[in-house]
């Protein structure tokens, strides 16, 4: 019998997985807010094939002129889509698998964390209630938000694997592997749960009696590992912030104070949009917790609390815990919380305080696993579970689905033309260098370019993500300036003879003299030494997270 539910189990989750992405599966890609994903991808691609690992710089972002997106930005979503690419998936199928297995991966950590606590079938009502929340649907379907999407749906898994660890010493290279997956997934969604999984730490050592140094510095050498792993990407972010522009994703449409979400449309409103997130009560897309996820949670807490928590299978903190979690981050995303907004003016980077509906749909989720112990009688409780399914996905499965898709889409198509334009455009002043004074509004030229009119021809001009050549003749002395925005450390030699060069006032484009005659250029990206420290912290920690993670050999007797 339980090896017949080991395998009827996972079948039930994919089968409810399959519901949240079906429509995926479709040749063609969906309309999207964020529609830069397959555009991401593809310079992301250029980076590996120019063996520039880790992918930093960008060639063809910024109107072409590139920029450092990933030196900022989790490349983890890409990285895995990078994988079906080279296997011979194309862009567009690429980003969408992973859309897709940010929902697989979702169902199956929120079934296995759940079930820790509330058995087999309440692990399947709160991976129901996880995968069918109207929240992963405007990630995935209306916001396009790719990154965010598998953040949010690593999460249960790393809660999960947190739980092993402390209560079973187990699965310590997992719960590394997954910390390092969230902290190189998504920064917002990191430091939303950061305080949570601080807080579930400590009163999980604390019930299991492992509230002493020993098992604190167990558990922080596999934390301080994931970090380290992640260090190639989180230190740069850090270090090397003041170097781009990021006030600017605080700023106008990006001020948190425009997207406070309403108790109506939190709690009450089933309407459901594919526009923007605007000023004032109404908006363009939905912000709805889910009607099952909230009255579901709420009557639990009154069933289990005028109970007294009778039932011995239940475990009262940690349900009141995540029931906190679900109150604290509804009351983030409300106009009612902006003392917290402005005491902590970190938080302004969410932009978008009904992110927290990650954190809220999350806790909801797990908790609504405890309906099982509603009833004392074990027969009611399969009855129970399907129904509880069967309302979930009546109320929701509604909500997954594109506004526009795309039949005919091709790779060739999505990065051409105007297109290729749009995208390469998106979000650039968001971590352009501050070199210059302002950002380019048009397409750069398609080739270096001379100061003056003076007379040069161009040959074999080649542009990759870390390395720019040409043959340069020139008729007289001449200033070149190079379509690449200057980020450190690009490196110029001509004629094999490392060269300085300056500048442009405006655009922050490299710019260097040329005499007479026939040159060599070459322009090489490095890493600076912040990033090369970074990238030895990780490249060490993953060595060291291999060799503890090894099972000890047992003595002979």
């Amino acid at each position: 019998m339980k090896y017949i539910t080991k395998i009827i189990i996972p079948i039930v989750l994919i089968l409810l997985s399959i519901l949240s992405f079906y429509r995926l599966l479709r040749p063609g890609y969906p309309s999207m807010q964020d529609d830069i994903q397959v555009f991401r991808l593809n310079q992301f691609d250029k980076c590996i094939h120019d063996f520039q690992i880790p992918c930093r710089y960008i060639p063809d972002a910024g109107f072409g002129y590139g920029y450092p997106l990933y030196n900022y930005y989790s490349p983890l979503p890409y990285a895995i889509a990078e994988v079906f690419h080279l296997i011979s998936f194309s862009y567009i199928d690429s980003i969408k698998i992973v859309f897709i297995l940010c929902h697989i991966i979702g169902i199956f950590g929120m079934y296995f964390f759940a079930k820790h606590y509330w058995g087999k079938l309440g692990g399947i009502i709160s991976a129901t209630l996880f995968l069918l929340a109207p929240y992963q649907s405007v990630d995935s379907y209306v916001r396009g938000a790719i990154a965010e999407s598998l953040a949010l749906n690593i999460t249960p898994f790393l809660f999960w694997a947190l739980t092993q660890v402390i209560t079973k010493n187990k699965h310590k290279l997992l719960f590394i592997i997954l910390l390092a997956s969230l902290l190189l997934s998504h920064n917002l969604t990191s430091l939303t749960f950061a305080p949570i999984l601080l807080v579930y730490t400590l009163i999980l050592l604390w019930q299991n009696n492992k509230l002493n140094i020993k098992n604190i510095i167990n558990i922080s050498i596999p934390t301080l590992l994931s970090i380290g792993i992640s260090a190639f990407f989180t230190l740069p972010v850090i270090f090397e912030k003041n170097l781009v522009t990021v006030d600017t994703m605080t700023q106008g449409y990006f001020y948190y104070v425009i997207h406070f979400a309403t108790l109506s449309e939190l709690f009450i409103s089933r309407f459901w949009g594919y526009g923007a997130s605007l000023w004032g009560p109404i908006d363009d897309m939905s912000f709805s917790i889910g009607h099952i996820h909230w009255i579901l949670g709420i009557l639990l807490l009154i069933f289990f609390v005028f109970t007294r928590f009778k039932n011995k299978k239940i475990n009262p903190v940690i349900f009141v815990f995540f029931f906190s979690v679900f109150i604290f981050s509804t009351f983030l995303t409300h106009s009612k919380s902006t003392f917290i907004w402005k005491a902590l003016p970190f938080m302004a980077y969410y932009q978008f305080p009904w992110r927290f509906l990650a954190s809220v749909i999350f806790s909801l989720s797990f908790i609504g696993g405890s309906a099982v112990y509603l009833f004392k009688n074990k027969k009611f409780i399969p009855y129970l579970t399907i129904i509880i399914c069967l309302i979930t996905i009546i109320l929701n499965i509604s909500y997954f689905k594109e506004d526009i898709w795309f039949p005919n889409l091709t790779d060739q198509q999505k990065l051409s033309g105007q297109a290729l334009i749009q995208q390469s455009g998106a979000g650039l002043k968001d971590y352009w260098p501050k070199t210059g004074n302002k950002v380019p509004d048009v397409y750069a030229p398609d080739k270096p370019t001379a100061s003056n009119n003076s007379n040069i021809t161009i040959l074999d001009y080649k542009k990759q993500s870390n390395h720019v050549s040409a043959i340069i003749t020139a008729a007289k002395s001449s200033t070149i300036t190079m379509p690449v925005v200057y980020f450190p450390n690009w490196t110029l030699s001509i004629d094999n003879v490392k060269t300085n060069y300056r500048t442009t006032p405006d655009l922050g484009l490299i710019q260097f003299d040329l005499t007479q005659g026939k040159h060599t250029i070459n322009l090489s990206f490095s890493d600076t030494p912040i990033r090369k420290t970074a990238n030895i912290i990780s490249l060490l920690s993953i060595i060291l997270a291999i060799i503890l993670s090894r099972p000890s050999k047992k003595p002979h007797e």
